[in-house]
């Protein structure tokens, strides 16, 4: 049984690899240009009895791909310019051709109480999501920094 699983992995590791090669890069960089993030709002929330932020943002996803997984990056940057606070979003199964409003909450996070004036996006990684008749596979875009504020 064991074997049979391991030998079921590798083949499908093998049709995710070979499905993933089927990407160039100019189409890389279409699909990363294709997907924008805008923070709405960032608040303070209290959760299961400590301080949260809760994060509300809008992700439009203008390509053809559904997007397995995304990475984003909120830096929290005072009115002198500097980096007061971080917030690690991430958000799965996003539809092609999207465009929804999506929550996320930062658990615990020892910056809610930081006074910040800009909020600066950055994207890291997307994860799209590749079909073919031989294989459904998962394929990681490793974004180039683009930055957006609010």
């Amino acid at each position: 049984m064991k074997k049979i699983l391991a030998i079921v992995m590798v083949i499908g590791a093998l049709g995710a690899t070979a499905t993933a090669q089927e990407i160039s890069p100019y189409s890389q960089y279409k699909i990363n240009e294709g997907v924008s993030v805008e923070v709405k709002k960032i608040k303070r929330v209290e959760k299961y009895g400590w301080d949260n932020f809760e994060v509300t943002y809008r992700l439009k996803n203008n390509t053809n791909y559904d997007l397995f997984k995304v990475d984003l990056t909120l830096y929290l940057v005072d009115k002198n310019d500097r980096q007061v606070g971080i917030v690690e979003v991430h958000d799965f199964k996003v539809p092609k051709n999207s465009d929804a409003e999506y929550h996320f909450v930062d658990l615990h996070s020892p910056y809610v109480n930081e006074k910040y004036d800009k909020i600066i996006v950055v994207k890291n990684n997307l994860e799209i999501m590749l079909e073919s008749p031989e294989a459904i596979g998962i394929a990681k875009i490793d974004c180039e920094p683009t930055f957006s504020s609010k």
